[in-house]
């Protein structure tokens, strides 16, 4: 089974944006600038919630929910207040064309423990890295493209900047093995991390047996 690998600020590959948030008195969203990675407090004082409590609180989160407790000894990675992680949240309607597009159903996919916790594994960033950084990182002349390590080893994440089909502005692309998801909206802030919603399920080459047509959510 894929485990979780150890929470730490050196396993993330995102050096150029953490580095230049570290140049900074603070982070995004007048955060520290290390965000209290590895410390045993919250990213925010008052904001005592843990990823775990924030998504269970957001109605759009209720799948995600329901695969983070069909896999219990997972669960205490997203309680910890000393490892900070960012999660790419699928959202219902991500997780509703993902099952319809593999031809597949919640039931069918929580049953897979092994499956599941790959699959989330794939949506966790080891450390904490909040939309505004993302940004950061990714204006025009600077980089093009931004690799990030996820907690299922040696499979990234690419980070882009598209226009998406329609769409007058840009937004940030997650790119995964098999398929690639929208960040949409705000980055919610937890005690112990980050939730970036995303409209799509990103899927890890482990997953697959061959390589599929790359799906890409809203398109």
């Amino acid at each position: 089974m894929t485990k979780f690998t150890k929470v730490s600020l050196a396993s993330l590959m995102l050096l150029a944006l953490v580095g230049a948030s570290h140049q900074q008195e603070t982070g995004a969203n007048g955060a520290p600038a290390d965000y209290n990675i590895g410390k045993d407090e919250c990213i925010l004082p008052g904001n005592e919630q843990n990823l775990l409590e924030t998504a269970k609180s957001a109605e759009d989160f209720s799948t995600l929910v329901a695969a983070l407790e069909s896999v219990p000894e997972l669960l205490p990675i997203f309680e910890s207040k000393s490892d900070k992680l960012t999660v790419l949240a699928p959202t219902n309607a991500a997780f509703d064309s993902f099952f319809s597009d593999f031809n597949s159903t919640a039931e069918e996919f929580l049953a897979d423990k092994d499956l599941t916790t790959l699959v989330l594994s794939y949506h966790v960033i080891p450390s904490v890295v909040p939309k505004d950084d993302m940004e950061s990182a990714l204006k025009p002349l600077f980089m093009s493209q931004v690799g990030v390590t996820t907690s299922v080893p040696g499979d990234q994440l690419a980070l882009t900047r598209v226009t998406p089909e329609g769409a007058d502005a840009p937004v940030i692309r997650a790119a995964g093995y098999a398929s690639a998801a929208y960040l949409e909206g705000d980055t919610v802030w937890t005690c112990n991390g980050v939730i970036n919603p995303i409209n799509y399920v990103l899927m890890p080459r482990e997953a697959t047996v061959t390589k599929p047509e790359l799906k890409i959510g809203g398109e």
